[in-house]
């Protein structure tokens, strides 16, 4: 995942969350702008950080096209992590996976779905969403690396060669 840096991404995480929410539910954007600006979070940042320029239309737009995706993305694999995590609950084999066994299946599914609805074109709504499942995907690997291959202590390696 990107990391964020406009205004918007760098408002307090309540702040974030509420705005991604009145996204979701399909607030204007004059509605949202009133409401972001008015806040004491908000007014304090942009004094502080962008010379008192308030939150636009531009940088709301460039939010909904960035870090409201990932929030989406994000939300949508927990969602499905746990609706995974109860199915597999009810398996006596699934109790015994490692958790991160059971995040990499979800996260091949996920993988899967955005493949299957994807129609050949990179849009930026689909590379936003492959890079938050990429960046998922790398903490999932090392999780499953050190479930079934965890150091072991006080080991060295020896390196044999066999040339003369």
């Amino acid at each position: 995942m990107k990391a964020r840096n406009g205004k918007i991404a760098r408002l307090p995480h309540p702040v974030r969350e509420e705005l991604n929410l009145r996204l979701e539910r399909s607030q204007q954007s004059p509605q949202l702008l009133a409401w972001l600006n008015a806040l004491p979070e908000a007014q304090e940042l942009v004094r502080n950080e962008f010379g008192g320029e308030p939150v636009s239309k531009h940088n709301l737009s460039q939010w909904r096209r960035g870090g409201y995706l990932d929030w989406l993305t994000k939300r949508d694999f927990y969602s499905e992590a746990q609706s995974a995590d109860d199915f597999m609950a009810e398996s006596e084999h699934a109790r015994e996976a490692p958790l991160a066994d059971k995040a990499a299946t979800v996260l091949a599914a996920r993988f899967a779905g955005l493949l299957m609805n994807w129609d050949g074109k990179c849009t930026k709504e689909f590379a936003a969403k492959a890079r938050v499942l990429d960046g998922i995907c790398r903490g999932v690997t090392q999780l499953q690396r050190e479930a079934h291959h965890p150091p072991k202590p006080n080991s060295v390696a020896v390196v044999v060669s066999n040339s003369q």
